[in-house]
C-alpha cells in the first residue's frame, strides 16, 4: 500500500499523531527540508508522536519516513500526464478518442513501469530463474494469462514453468516448496489471504521467491527474495478496466523472459527456432514477411 493510503487510513493512532498525519498529507513535497521538530510544532504535537507515526507505518524514524514519502511522491507526479489510470475515457469520448486514450495509457504504463526497474533486483531474478530446476507462478485473476505466455516462451528454452489456477494445486506447490524451486508471486496489493498463506510456505523453505507487486511496502515485500514494482496508479474498484495494471504485469512477465533468454542469446534463440521447426515443421504463409528465408 501507498504510504499516503497508509496515512490515511491508520486506524490506530492517537489525536497527536492523527495531527501528523494530516500535515504531513496536507504539505507533500514540502516536507522534504523540515526536520522532526519543525514537523512536530506545525502540528502541535511532538517530536515523539512524529516517531511513533513513523514506526506505525513500517519505518525506524523520521529520516527514514521522509525518504521514502518523497521518493513516493516524486513517483506519483511522474508520467500518466496525458491520461488518467483508473478513467483514460469517458462517455461523451468519440470512438477515436476513445482509441488515442488507451494507446496514450499503455505508452505511459509502460513508460512508467520501465522507471520502476530495479537493475539490480532484475538482475538477481534473472540468476534465480536460470538456476531454478522449477520455475512456479502464484497468482490469481488476469495475471495468470500474462503467466501462461510467460511460461510458454519459457518452456521453449528449456525451462519449466508450472502454473496452476486451482487454489489447492497453488497451495501444494508452495507447502513442498523445495531449494530447487523460485516462486514468481504476483500481488498487486500483497494484501490477500490466499496469497499470504502461500508466500508464508515459500518463504519459510529453501525456494526463491520473485514478487510482483504494488510501490509501498506490503507484507510480502521485505521478505521476498527480489521485489520488482509494477506501476500502482489505480483504485482497487473505481476504475474502467485495470488496463494499467494489466499492462504493468504483462511487460514485468516479458522484461524477465527478455533477460533469462539474453543470458545464453545464442543458444536460446537457436533452441526456440529449433523446437518451433520441429513442433510445426509444415507451416507456410501466403505473406512474404512472415516466411523464412
Amino acid at each position: 500500500m501507498l504510504i499516503k493510503e497508509n496515512l490515511k487510513e491508520l486506524k490506530t493512532l492517537s489525536v497527536s499523531e492523527q495531527n501528523v498525519a494530516n500535515n504531513i498529507l496536507s504539505l507533500g513535497v514540502e516536507i522534504k527540508d523540515m526536520s522532526i521538530r519543525e514537523l512536530a510544532k506545525i502540528a502541535y504535537s511532538s517530536t515523539s508522536a512524529v516517531t511513533r507515526l513513523c514506526n506505525k507505518l513500517g519505518f525506524k524514524g523520521y529520516k527514514d519516513f521522509k525518504e521514502a514519502f518523497l521518493d513516493e511522491e516524486k513517483y506519483l507526479k511522474g508520467y500518466f500526464s496525458k491520461v488518467d489510470a483508473n478513467v483514460p475515457f469517458n462517455k461523451d469520448d468519440n470512438l477515436a478518442r476513445v482509441c488515442n486514450s488507451v494507446v496514450h495509457l499503455y505508452e505511459e504504463t509502460s513508460n512508467d513501469t520501465l522507471s520502476l526497474i530495479d537493475y539490480q533486483m532484475l538482475i538477481h531474478a534473472t540468476t534465480l530463474l536460470f538456476k531454478a530446476k522449477n520455475i512456479h507462478v502464484i497468482c490469481i485473476g488476469v495475471g495468470l494469462e500474462f503467466a501462461k505466455v510467460f511460461a510458454d516462451r519459457m518452456m521453449r528454452i528449456g525451462k519449466k514453468v508450472i502454473i496452476s489456477d486451482n487454489p489447492n494445486f497453488q497451495y501444494y506447490y508452495a507447502y513442498h516448496a523445495c531449494k530447487d524451486d523460485c516462486f514468481i508471486i504476483v500481488s498487486y496489493t500483497g494484501t490477500t489471504q490466499r496469497t499470504k498463506l502461500y508466500f508464508e510456505k515459500i518463504v519459510s523453505s529453501l525456494a526463491s521467491s520473485i514478487l510482483i507487486t504494488s510501490v509501498g511496502e506490503n507484507s510480502l515485500s521485505k521478505r521476498a527474495d527480489v521485489t520488482l514494482r509494477m506501476t500502482t496508479r489505480e483504485k482497487l474498484y473505481s476504475n474502467i478496466g485495470s488496463f494499467s495494471s494489466s499492462v504493468s504485469i504483462m511487460l514485468i512477465f516479458d522484461l524477465l523472459y527478455s533477460a533469462v533468454f539474453h543470458k545464453d542469446y545464442e543458444q536460446n534463440f537457436n533452441l526456440k527456432k529449433q523446437i518451433s521447426k520441429d513442433y510445426e515443421p509444415y507451416r507456410v504463409s501466403s505473406n512474404e514477411v512472415m516466411n523464412e528465408e
